[in-house]
């Protein structure tokens, strides 16, 4: 177990913060706080740590308790908000992604950021994964030339987008943020790290198509529970939350997950939900390098993995995202096996190596791995490839 007398505060303890908690005690790191909208939520996190719990981090703040680090991993849309309050007060950050929700407030945070002296890391969590660490290697260590052009997708699955995108919270993009910032920004911080440099020129197609009322099935209803073409429909709240008993891990028990069904958000037909987010994006990017780049974004897949193809002037690089195929212009192609990640908890220890080097950056003052200032040129192509349209 590792310790440290730094002490860090959790702000925001949803899917993200409550494994932060975990593995900040895992390593022997003192929380000094827990902060949530949510205080019963809070306190319930805080008991068990024996830390104090506040409503938000300005309360923390106010009661004098200054932390030497915090973790903001609230909505998007309070970042901006939280993190100048408390590089204000001297505090260093790791932000989850994305940075903000807009690309001013980006620049302002990365700004204020150079300007303070103090740590500020960003949530990239695939510049620390064992495969893309991997990908990247191989793509960059010159055996194989120079980058020509990238083919990059992100099959988001069809369970995820309807649970997250559509009746989820990120559904409504006016209160959260664009979906492809939200949920591909380190796919674009993929591609920076690869080509090592910054896009010339983006240009964005996509928008919202499918999910609407006209194209609801004949004879649906608003609501799953009471619709006569669930049982025949893929994007079945009864059969997603109840049949096969997927994306549950945010309700309490069966009775909530009941409940929701009959008067929650969860429980809506995706074609009345009156979600703004995209359900198709694509973006194609030029790099200084010269480089090439294509990202598509697609919901419609009942797999939840990347795929990214590396063309070089040496060879081929493919990655599905459990091996990686190596095919030179001559020679002998090699494949590297990482299966064994495909479900290992916490990003397959990506997770803990982001957050271990947040806090050796912390104790010797060196930049992370995943700086805001090497974040902010994925917002920037994102914010570029006319989101939300």
């Amino acid at each position: 177990m590792r310790t440290t007398r730094l002490n860090i505060a959790v702000i925001g303890t949803g899917n993200r913060g409550s494994k932060y908690i975990t593995l900040l005690r895992q390593e022997g790191v003192a929380i000094s706080a827990i902060a949530d909208a949510d205080i019963s939520r809070a306190r319930s996190m805080a008991a068990a740590i024996g830390c104090p719990a506040f409503p938000s981090a300005e309360a923390m703040l106010e009661a004098g308790i200054r932390p030497d680090a915090a973790i903001i991993a609230t909505p998007e849309r309070a970042h901006a908000h939280d993190a100048i309050m408390l590089l204000n007060a001297g505090c260093h950050l790791l932000i989850e992604k994305p940075i903000a929700a807009t690309m001013a407030e980006c620049t302002l945070l990365a700004d204020t950021a150079a300007g303070s002296g103090l740590v500020v890391g960003v949530c990239h969590v695939l510049r620390y994964h064992p495969y893309f660490q991997k990908l990247h290697s191989l793509a960059t260590d010159g055996s194989l030339g120079s980058i020509v052009s990238i083919t990059h997708r992100i099959d988001v699955g069809i369970d995820r987008a309807c649970h997250t995108f559509v009746r989820g919270p990120w559904g409504d993009t006016a209160a959260t943020s664009p979906m492809l910032l939200s949920k591909c920004c380190h796919d674009t911080d993929l591609l920076v790290w690869l080509t090592g440099s910054r896009a010339t020129s983006v240009a964005g197609t996509g928008g919202k198509r499918f999910f609407t009322p006209d194209n609801a099935p004949c004879g649906s209803s608003t609501r799953c529970i009471s619709c006569g073409a669930e049982r025949e429909c893929p994007y079945s709240a009864v059969d997603l939350y109840q049949r096969r008993g997927e994306w549950t891990a945010g309700f309490e028990s069966e009775e909530s997950i009941a409940e929701q069904l009959r008067t929650g958000r969860y429980g809506h037909c995706v074609y009345h939900c009156g979600s703004t987010a995209v359900d198709r994006q694509a973006a194609l990017i030029n790099f200084e390098s010269g480089a090439i780049a294509t990202l598509t974004m697609n919901l419609f897949t009942a797999t939840d993995c990347r795929d990214t193809h590396i063309c070089l002037t040496g060879g081929t690089i493919h990655g599905n995202g459990t091996s990686i195929t190596v095919t030179p212009l001559r020679g002998e192609a090699a494949t590297y096996d990482f299966s064994h990640c495909a479900d290992a908890p916490f990003h397959a220890g990506a997770d803990r190596m982001l957050l271990l080097d947040f806090i050796e950056a912390v104790a010797t003052g060196r930049p992370m791995t995943a700086s805001i200032s090497s974040a902010l040129e994925s917002h920037r192509i994102c914010f570029a490839a006319d989101i939300g349209r």
